[in-house]
């Protein structure tokens, strides 16, 4: 993409606009900006801006739209699917400073906060009102509206999609959109309905990856703590077996939430017990991921369970019989204990604190580079992708082999996450993964009826879009016609939007 505006001036402006302590081009600075744990190669911005509000986001982006400068947003920085790599020579929008949780309405069961806050910041206000949020597998650190707007997995997904209620968004010309109920120009509308009367252009921004607008605060849904808060843990010997059992629970109308963890996944937790200055990995992350060894079930479903205190015991009871009936059985708390108390540990607090437990193994603990496949399928066609996944991967030898499973919409269908760690400096098995993870992906999509949970760069995906991609592409030319909101991700190749 061709910048056309010289840099210099393009500092001064910016500075002159928004204030130069919001501007940085140290070199140390930038370079620090151009790369997130993903294999996405490096790109460096001209400069990093810390917006403090709307307003700064809007004087930056009616700059950068005239200069034709690439922009590409970042929330905290928790990144590790490339997203917010930012293009060369452009500019980097760092929202660390629009941190402001704006509203927490009880009555109504929203929140307003800007894009900063953190899953941290976040819980901790909602935990002294009595409420809670939709807690992804991502860590404390990270930012709420980054996750929801990505359709995330998480702790209340079987009961609600998505948390996106209302939107603010400032579009490349600086034009300001308020989507939702609070399109309204009313002397004081609240941001607790989606759409309706008029089509839901809140789900234009969801899952657009700061392509098409940036997002300057959200309305989100929040729950009410219950009186009554439970974690079933059901374990069983295979996979097929576990998905049974989740289905049967939804479709019996139990649980807020169900997640499928394989034996090797929830086995990593007990890294976190220990620290990275007294280190201990199970040996046992450096077996076959597909045979669990003796006294390790091989997937545990936790299944979270909240109301009144006799409604929370007669589920657990249930659930009791249907894992049975499944092939499986109940395991107490202090029981996996014994098994892995990191798991313990983190459960938790992911469950009763509403916390995100810490996953820091491949940074702290040298695990490794982490690469992942994310598909979304019917149930019976994740136990099929299961299979070949855990087959092909096992076969390369990547070690630790992990995944997660859980429905979405009522069980109608299923997210299947597998990733693994193995040697960043292993170039020749980097090669095998990405090749094996890029079958894997046709695979699923081609045999099973899959589709990716989040974007990939892969032309033959795209191509698969038809008219729906024509009709993006004509949107994403009417809001951003010189293409400079996040062109390095290649969701829109530059020549496409050319005016």
């Amino acid at each position: 993409m061709k910048i056309e505006k010289d840099i210099s001036l393009l500092y001064q402006e910016l500075c002159d606009r928004i204030g130069a302590e919001k501007v940085k081009n140290d070199e140390t600075i930038l370079v620090s900006y151009g790369f997130d744990a993903s294999m996405v190669p490096f790109r460096k911005p001209s400069f990093v801006v810390l917006p403090e509000s709307r307003d700064d986001v809007r004087e930056v982006l009616i700059i950068a739209n005239k200069g034709k400068v690439p922009v590409t947003v970042m929330s905290r920085g928790v990144n590790i699917a490339g997203m917010t790599v930012p293009s060369e020579g452009g500019i980097v929008l760092d929202f660390r400073n629009m941190n402001a949780i704006l509203e927490i309405d009880t009555d109504s069961g929203y929140a307003v906060i800007e894009p900063g806050v953190t899953f941290d910041e976040f819980t901790s206000a909602l935990s002294k009102r009595g409420f809670r949020c939709h807690v992804p597998t991502a860590p404390g650190g990270a930012a709420p509206l980054g996750n929801y707007l990505l359709n995330p997995s998480g702790s209340l997904s079987n009961r609600h999609l998505d948390s996106i209620l209302d939107l603010e968004v400032v579009l490349p010309d600086g034009t300001i959109v308020n989507t939702g109920s609070t399109a309204f120009s009313s002397p004081n509308p609240k941001p607790c309905r989606r759409y309706g009367p008029f089509p839901d252009l809140g789900g234009l921004f969801c899952c657009a990856y700061g392509t098409l607008g940036v997002i300057t605060k959200a309305s989100v849904r929040i729950y009410p703590r219950n009186e009554s808060t439970q974690v079933n843990l059901a374990a069983f010997d295979e996979f097929g077996s576990a998905v049974e059992f989740v289905k049967d629970l939804i479709n019996n109308n139990i649980g807020e939430s169900h997640i499928i963890w394989s034996w090797q996944f929830y086995k990593t937790y007990d890294i976190s017990v220990h620290t990275p200055a007294n280190p201990y990995i199970p040996p046992e992350l450096f077996d076959d991921a597909r045979k669990a060894p003796k006294g390790v079930p091989y997937n545990i479903v936790t299944t979270f369970i909240s109301g009144y205190t006799e409604i929370t015991t007669i589920t657990e009871s249930v659930c009791a019989r249907v894992a049975e009936k499944c092939g499986g059985r109940v395991i107490s708390m202090e029981e996996m204990g014994e098994i892995s108390p990191g798991t313990v540990r983190a459960w938790r607090q992911f469950y009763m604190e509403y916390h995100q437990p810490k996953m820091e193994h491949n940074k702290k603990y040298g695990l490794g580079q982490y690469l992942a496949l994310l598909v979304d399928a019917t149930p019976q066609s994740t136990i099929e992708i299961e299979k070949l996944a855990m087959k092909e991967m096992a076969d390369l030898g990547v070690k630790p082999l992990c995944y997660y499973c859980q429905p979405f919409d009522f069980g109608r269908y299923m997210m299947f996450r597998t990733f693994g760690f193995f040697d960043r400096q292993d170039k020749e098995l980097l090669r095998k993964v990405t090749a094996t993870f890029r079958k894997l992906y046709d695979t699923a999509l081609e045999r099973y009826g899959a589709t990716p949970e989040r974007y990939r760069p892969d032309p033959s995906v795209i191509q698969q879009l038809g008219g729906y991609y024509d009709l993006l592409k004509r949107i994403k030319k009417s809001v951003d016609p010189n293409n400079i909101l996040n062109p390095g991700l290649k969701l829109f190749e530059e020549d496409e939007c050319e005016t």
